[in-house]
């Protein structure tokens, strides 16, 4: 053991083989797959929008500026690892310890303004989900506490010591608040907030005029975020670490957690939008295995015929009730020459409206409470149209 004064404190006691210890190398890895695996997800969801030819709208532009300041976290994060972040407080130079302050000031700032766009743009998206008027004002409750939290938490950061440069330089006459109780204050609203907004969709799903199993599905998918909440809770219970002796090491996760927090938030706004590239995936999947099977002679999905399929829609037969009693038929793709098969399974008919008639996904129509099935007779099919060159020169159906 040996005795290393820090910034006059009295003497903080370190085991020899520990001090030239860096978490450095670790904490940069972790931020740069973080940060890769935020951009992949946002990349997926706007090629989501794409296949289904929708606008843009107000959650997508927050995402992007979630996004953005997680990049900045990141960049802020990689820049205090440069200046002895990972390291025991000892082994850094003054010089480079006034710049690592000053660093840590402005990520805490910037953090928390990541967090805050996630959390807005997630509601917003909520807002064009459900229109009932009592989930409108719940979620712009919420969103009210998560802004008014965010002004708070930045206030804090910016006037933590008087004067303010003593944050970055403690050598100034002054006074500083309690950092540590700070940081559990910034916390807890944080786990709270992200706890009623997962919680806030199950209501609506829970009444809406589904079977059970489309109730399970739809929840699942909307608390597919429930990850960034356990990262809020990791996160906190580093900041517990902390010690004010030693910043620069005990403070190193921490820090890494606040960027691997944002970018988990980014990553689960994303995952409720994700159906058509999934179904897109999942089909075409399915269309090679069913080619390999049928030897290349026959074409489903996406093939030479020039067949196209849409977000996993199925055939549809129905008949109009109260009409003349004709029968339309819908197919998810058509073919364009002869001799091709074309196989399409069930549909399940808007009922919880996860898809519409003009091949809306769930994350762009309005879930109602209540919702009744359309007028007439549904009937839900599963059959292949096989058209095949007869010498009759009539046409087969199977």
């Amino acid at each position: 053991m040996v005795a290393i004064p820090i910034l006059g404190a009295p003497y903080v006691r370190i085991q020899n083989s520990s001090v030239y210890q860096d978490q450095g190398p670790h904490q940069s890895a972790t931020t740069t797959a973080l940060l890769v695996l935020a951009t992949f997800f946002v990349c997926l969801r706007f090629w989501a929008r794409y296949l289904k030819s929708f606008g843009y709208a107000l959650d997508d532009l927050m995402l992007i500026a979630a996004l953005f300041m997680t990049f900045v976290t990141g960049g802020l994060n990689y820049a205090m690892i440069a200046n002895g972040l990972g390291k025991h407080m000892q082994l850094v130079p003054q010089d480079t310890l006034t710049e690592f302050f000053k660093l840590l000031l402005g990520f805490e700032c910037v953090y928390v303004t990541a967090v805050m766009l996630v959390k807005l743009s997630v509601l917003q998206m909520y807002l064009r989900i459900f229109p009932s008027r009592n989930f409108k004002y719940s979620s712009w409750a919420i969103g009210a506490v998560v802004v008014a939290w965010w002004i708070a938490i930045v206030l804090v950061c910016i006037f933590q010591c008087t004067p303010i440069p003593k944050a970055w330089n403690p050598s100034l006459p002054g006074h500083c608040i309690d950092l540590k109780a700070s940081f559990v204050g910034n916390a807890i609203p944080n786990i709270v907030t992200d706890v009623a907004i997962l919680a806030l969709p199950v209501g609506q799903v829970w009444h809406l005029q589904v079977n059970l199993t489309q109730k399970l599905s739809l929840l699942f998918m909307f608390l597919l975020g429930s990850f960034v909440l356990f990262a809020s809770i990791y996160r906190f219970t580093t900041i517990m670490h902390w010690q004010v002796e030693d910043t620069t090491w005990t403070l190193a996760e921490a820090c890494t957690w606040c960027v691997v927090e944002s970018a988990c938030g980014v990553i689960s706004a994303c995952l409720p939008t994700l159906r058509p590239v999934m179904t897109k995936i999942s089909s075409q999947w399915g269309s090679l295995n069913s080619s390999r099977k049928n030897g290349g002679t026959r074409t489903t999905g996406m093939g030479k015929s020039g067949l196209r399929s849409g977000l996993g829609f199925g055939t549809e037969s129905r008949a109009a009730g109260g009409g003349d009693g004709s029968a339309t038929h819908k197919t998810g793709s058509s073919a364009k020459n002869g001799g091709s098969a074309i196989r399409s399974g069930p549909r399940s008919h808007g009922f919880s409206k996860m898809d519409s008639e003009d091949g809306h996904s769930l994350d762009e129509l309005p879930l109602q409470k209540n919702a009744r099935p359309p007028a007439g007779i549904q009937v839900q099919s599963d059959f292949s149209v096989q058209n095949e060159p007869a010498y009759s020169g009539e046409r087969r159906y199977r």
